[in-house]
């Protein structure tokens, strides 16, 4: 009995390899994988994947669940899983209790077996060997799996793990090799502008020694000019390369409130005469939140910042609102500006990218909040509409959770 399982297993497990292109989305990836692990584990009826994503806990995709499973988000805290994040081997469950992700809820043919009780396997996937997601086999009628039925589903973890650990590498290397070359690019050029600036007024100032003070001093003042704007240009790209060398955070508890209003004291200076900047602060927001202070002001000043910078006349508009469910901070920043093109969304997180050249800048800005949002487990979204100006929308969670 044990070999045909192994047979069919290891059957299930050449067929897998033979449609991975390695080119494929994460989700199909998880797709293909669940379908051959669910086929060669003789108890298996239902099964999911799901992903740490930030503070929140994602389902990815289900089998023999509705696509509900696949919308489902709640905080990493809440979920049964959370108590054994460390563990590498496999658990099982008895009638697994998660919040919002009860298989018996988002099984699809609830007629038979909604109110029957459920076992469920859970193994960890893991990139560079930490824990970013989970693999969940689910029985509704035996008491337990069989032994030889966990020993393939971990053959098909260590599968999983070792694909999302050779995408990451490749991700890594592939965005170095492209950073690599828009660097020199903005190096060579970005640079050498301010810097061609400064030397030529000063060249000037030297050739002409009878030059009068008033005429001096606007030399000077350009001089200044220049100097400062390379020296903006450089203190964005020493950011930028402190955050893709390293990941500390320092997590502090302070007033939301306070470091909102704060955030936005800085950049309110900018702000056009013809536009209007407006907070709104929804009722019933928690008062603390338990976060990287300097990287969260950063966050809010760039955001903020931005779509000043770039609105010319009407308005910009920050709301700020609380998810109690996913226990999320949601910070909507919405102006009246130009507006994105759809098939620039993408690149204008992109590093050294501009798609403004008349406004002053190094193209990191968004970059760098990027990054940023990530390190902090939050999420940023962007809607835009060419003409009718442009919504980001943050999500920070209440309490930053290092995994």
């Amino acid at each position: 009995m044990s070999s045909d399982i192994y047979f069919k297993s290891f059957k299930e497990m050449a067929e897998l390899s033979s449609i991975i292109t390695g080119t494929e989305s994460e989700k199909d990836f998880f797709k293909k994988l669940l379908s051959a692990a669910i086929k060669s584990i003789p108890e298996a009826e239902c099964g999911s994947i799901w992903k740490i994503n930030g503070s929140l806990y994602k389902g990815m995709v289900g089998y023999c669940y509705d696509d509900s499973i696949s919308k489902v988000e709640i905080p990493i805290e809440e979920s049964y899983i959370y108590k054994t994040l460390e563990k590498d081997e496999i658990i099982e469950v008895k009638n697994i209790e998660n919040a919002k992700m009860k298989p018996q809820e988002l099984y699809s043919d609830k007629s038979n077996k909604f109110t029957k009780s459920v076992t469920t396997l859970i193994v960890p996937l893991k990139i560079h060997k930490k824990i970013v997601g989970h693999i969940y086999i689910d029985n509704f009628l035996i008491k337990s799996f069989s032994e030889e039925s966990k020993r393939i589903l971990q053959v098909f973890s260590n599968f999983a793990s070792t694909f999302l650990t050779l995408k990451a590498s490749r991700d890594k290397e592939r965005e170095a090799n492209e950073l690599n070359s828009v660097y020199w690019s903005f190096i060579t050029h970005e640079l050498r502008t301010p810097l061609t600036s400064a030397l030529g007024y000063a060249e000037y100032i030297l050739r002409n020694r009878d030059i009068e003070e008033k005429e001096l001093r606007i030399h000077v003042k350009k001089i200044y000019a220049s100097s400062k704007h390379m020296n903006s240009l450089i203190n964005d790209i020493s950011t930028f390369n402190k955050l893709n060398r390293e990941n500390k955070i320092s997590i502090e508890k302070i007033n939301f409130k306070q470091i909102m209003f704060e955030s936005v004291s800085i950049v309110e200076p900018l702000t056009s005469p013809d536009v209007e900047l407006n907070i709104k602060y929804e009722a019933n927001i928690p008062e603390f939140i338990e976060t990287d202070t300097t990287k969260f002001t950063q966050i809010l000043v760039n955001i903020i910042g931005n779509a000043i910078k770039y609105t010319d006349y009407g308005y910009v508009d920050v709301k700020v609102s609380y998810d109690k469910n996913k226990k999320l901070f949601i910070i909507h920043v919405e102006d009246s500006g130009p507006g994105i093109p759809k098939d620039k969304l993408e690149d204008i997180f992109k590093p050294f990218i501009r798609l403004s050249k008349d406004k002053p800048g190094s193209g990191l800005g968004l970059a760098i909040v990027k990054k940023t949002i990530k390190l902090l487990g939050g999420d940023l979204n962007i809607v835009s509409e060419v003409g009718y100006g442009t919504k980001f929308t943050i999500k920070i969670p209440h309490s930053l959770k290092v995994f």
